[in-house]
């Protein structure tokens, strides 16, 4: 092979790495931005499920149940709650011993034990107004608050025989229509029968709430 071939060949084969490398490097740069293509799509993504996710929480706001309504119910006043009962509040005591309003000669009666304690009764007239009989226990819930922060729960009893007796609220049905007079008693400290703090009592009558005012 002669001088002038051998440079002919040498300027060929160059060419042919030279385009090569070329091409290599071509492809390279088209990976490059097809993936920075997909890395710029990644944030919409991400943005479309930011948005999906306070959507939900938004919705869970609205999900959340309003709080009861309490209504303020005083001494001698009736509230009615439709087709469940009508209440009214007759008296509020504290006493070491709570009786019925008519003591027969063989009646029963609650006493506190302990001298550093007493009892406290709200006295509540209901009337049914169900179209059925219903437990007295079940007409309403009471309880106690003492200086905003300390609860008392109460239990009943109710009069019988025209107010000479007690018997228990668990065991005693109220006909339709008919007017029953329940005590909420709950046996409570001195401190908090004799202090000037507030004192209210809640009551639950069925989905409703109402206070009263002790002092």
């Amino acid at each position: 092979m002669n001088r002038t071939m051998k440079m002919a060949v040498l300027v060929t084969s160059a060419l042919m790495i030279i385009g090569g490398c070329g091409m290599e490097k071509t492809a390279t740069k088209d990976n490059s931005t097809a993936q920075s293509k997909v890395e710029e799509a990644s944030p919409i993504v991400e943005t479309a499920k930011a948005e999906e996710t306070t959507a939900e929480t938004s919705e869970e706001v609205v999900e959340q149940e309003p709080e009861n309504n309490v209504s303020e119910i005083k001494k001698g006043d009736t509230v009615t709650v439709d087709g469940y009962a009508d209440v009214s509040v007759i008296k509020h005591k504290f006493s070491q011993k709570i009786e019925p309003s008519k003591p027969g000669s063989f009646y029963t009666y609650y006493e506190s034990k302990e001298e550093d304690s007493t009892y406290f009764a709200i006295i509540i007239k209901a009337k049914n107004l169900n179209t059925s009989g219903v437990d007295a226990d079940e007409i309403a819930n009471v309880s106690l608050l003492f200086d905003n922060q300390y609860d008392y729960p109460t239990f009943s009893v109710v009069e019988e025989n025209g107010g000479k007796d007690f018997t228990y609220s668990n065991i005693t049905s109220v006909n339709p229509l008919k007017t029953t007079t329940l005590y909420y008693l709950v046996e409570i400290p001195n401190e908090v029968a004799k202090s000037d703090k507030p004192l209210k009592a809640t009551i639950n009558v069925k989905d409703q709430v109402f206070e009263y005012t002790v002092r």
